[in-house]
């Protein structure tokens, strides 16, 4: 059953209103229930021998009086229950996107894009309805129930007994099927996530797939997929109808029950008129909503299910959170004696590192070496499983750690390979680095990073829509675009992972001349397979399998003829081949 108390934990603030507002759910029913004792009162006096028209008008006036109170508070409820579901709702976003956004890459890689999804758009959207759509009808339904047990069983206990006697046997019933049906749903669910990503999959790479003849049923992934969700849904909504089907079958049971206590109770003498027209009437009242239990609580186990989604990703461990935002008047970067793996593979163990202030320090060296884990270090997207990560010098030195991430990464602008463009305008895409920049401040950062001609021969200039992902730009002014960004952030330390890498050579052109103005300056970590992109660097660190097999600049490197030296020929002979 779906856990009132689960709430307060997801949003991590008191539901403000609440109770008030079961109060008033629970007064309403008291209310609804009253009329029927009128009801009795009114049936009474019409069998009487001198029925009196005056106190018939009084219990009539009464159930009116309750109707058009009832209008005011089913209006209150109805208002005061969508404004704490929906401010549930935001509360929980906002609370699960901040966790979001300090858990660990590896979180991120090693979980599926579709789970992730769901819980951020499906699940929370269910646990809004809780209180929006199914919540208070919940609680004046259960409460009209026990009112109608009451007040029945006081006028004859015998047939109060009579009409509630199969509902325990309903409740179990229901509980037992609905573990059964549980264990279906969540299997769905983990089929519906699967079948997200491979939706996702089968989008981005459509353009691979049409070439190779693979779209549609020929992509035997997705179809036998597809397949398998449509077979599996089928069975889980079976399952999901046992628990329903079971209490309802049972509940009216007890109605048939009731009739033949009726028959023999007339039959024995002890069962008058009034109480028999007062039950068949009420009964219908009883049933009914009793009916409309079953599929609320089939409801609240959906929600009950997207709830303790939410809450596991919740419960996942963030990265450690410093406090402090000390002042960092030396930006250079050490790693002290920093052990760190992927799952089982360990990559680095007891690595030791400088990267110095206003120096370009270059990370080289063959794939899977740790180049790119090492600015994912710096940056905090992992914790390092042992050893420090440290900025400053001497006895300044601080941990990055025991500072708050958004502090330290105020410091650090990262251009990636591929950076990601928001379908947005050139504008607002800027001002992610600085919101409150001045029209001046995005001119300034888009000459400096070569995109002043590309905007003046745009019709709406910086006003320009991009697309998702940028796709109405070239490779290039994306990666222009992406510099200009990080120049209007202007960090003190600067991260370029493989920012040249897949650029023709006219774009790497344009890229290097913007890469130079925005590193003046500056620290920077910079990685890349092309050397001749790094020769020129205060520093060159050459990685090997975790380990630093060489270090210094370019001309002493070529000197030792070792792995730099080899890989430097590599790159040299390869621009003599050619496609004969």
């Amino acid at each position: 059953m779906f856990s009132l108390n689960i709430l307060p934990k997801l949003t991590a603030q008191p539901l403000h209103g609440l109770k008030r507002t079961v109060i008033m759910a629970v007064f309403d029913a008291f209310l609804a229930s009253v009329p029927f004792a009128f009801l009795y009162q009114i049936i009474l006096n019409m069998l009487s021998t001198t029925p009196d028209m005056t106190f018939q008008f009084m219990m009539v006036g009464g159930c009116a009086v309750f109707m058009i109170l009832r209008i005011f508070i089913a209006r209150y409820i109805y208002i005061s229950i969508n404004l704490i579901g929906f401010d549930a709702g935001r509360k929980i976003r906002r609370r699960l996107g901040d966790h979001l956004r300090k858990m660990p890459m590896g979180f991120f890689q090693e979980t599926d894009f579709g789970s992730v999804n769901n819980t951020l758009l499906k699940d929370i959207d269910l646990i809004e309805r809780i209180f929006t759509h199914i919540y208070a009808p919940l609680i004046a339904t259960i409460s009209i129930l026990i009112f109608f047990a009451i007040g029945l069983s006081i006028t004859n206990w015998r047939l109060g007994m009579a009409m509630m006697s199969t509902l325990p046997f309903a409740v179990m019933a229901y509980l037992l099927t609905r573990q059964y049906a549980r264990k279906w749903q969540d299997r769905m669910q983990r089929l519906i996530h699967g079948l997200n990503d491979a939706i996702i999959e089968y989008m981005d790479g459509l353009k691979i797939l049409k070439s190779h003849r693979m779209t549609g049923q020929a992509f035997t992934k997705l179809d036998d997929l597809l397949k398998k969700t449509r077979q599996q849904a089928l069975n889980a909504e079976k399952a999901a109808v046992l628990p329903v089907y079971s209490f309802n079958l049972l509940v009216e049971s007890g109605f048939i029950i009731l009739l033949l206590a009726m028959t023999w109770s007339w039959t024995g003498g002890t069962l008058s008129i009034p109480q028999m027209i007062l039950f068949l009437i009420a009964s219908l009242r009883f049933f009914k909503p009793l009916l409309s239990l079953s599929m609320f609580l089939a409801e609240l186990n959906y929600m009950d299910l997207a709830a303790r989604r939410v809450d596991k990703i919740l419960h996942l461990p963030t990265l450690p959170q410093g406090t402090s935002q000390p002042e960092l008047k030396d930006i250079s970067v050490s790693f002290e004696n920093i052990s760190f793996g992927y799952s089982k593979t360990v990559l680095f163990s007891g690595l030791n590192l400088t990267i110095p202030q206003n120096k370009v320090t270059a990370l080289v060296g063959p794939s899977g070496a740790g180049k790119s884990t090492i600015a994912s270090l710096v940056a905090r997207f992992w914790e390092p499983q042992k050893g420090r990560i440290l900025v400053g010098t001497g006895k300044d030195r601080l941990d990055i750690s025991t500072m708050e991430l958004e502090y330290w990464l105020h410091h650090i602008s990262i251009v990636f390979q591929t950076s990601y463009i928001f379908n947005d305008t050139i504008t607002n895409n800027l001002k992610v680095a600085k919101p409150d920049a001045t029209d001046t401040e995005l001119k300034n950062v888009c000459n400096q990073a070569q995109l002043g001609s590309l905007i003046a021969d745009l019709p709406l200039g910086m006003d320009t829509e991009v697309g998702a992902g940028g796709i109405h730009l070239s490779g290039g002014e994306m990666q222009r675009l992406a510099i200009a960004r990080s120049l209007l952030k202007d960090a003190p330390f600067i991260i370029l992972d493989e920012a040249t890498a897949s650029l023709d050579p006219e774009n790497e052109r344009d890229i290097q001349l913007a890469m130079q103005n925005l590193i003046q300056n500056k620290t920077v970590l910079v990685i890349a397979h092309k050397l001749t992109t790094i020769c020129h660097a205060d520093q060159i660190i050459v990685l090997e399998q975790g380990n630093i097999a060489e270090q210094g600049n370019h001309e002493q490197l070529m000197a030792k003829k070792g792995l730099y030296h080899e890989l430097w020929s590599l790159q040299e002979s390869s621009k003599s081949w050619s496609i004969k």
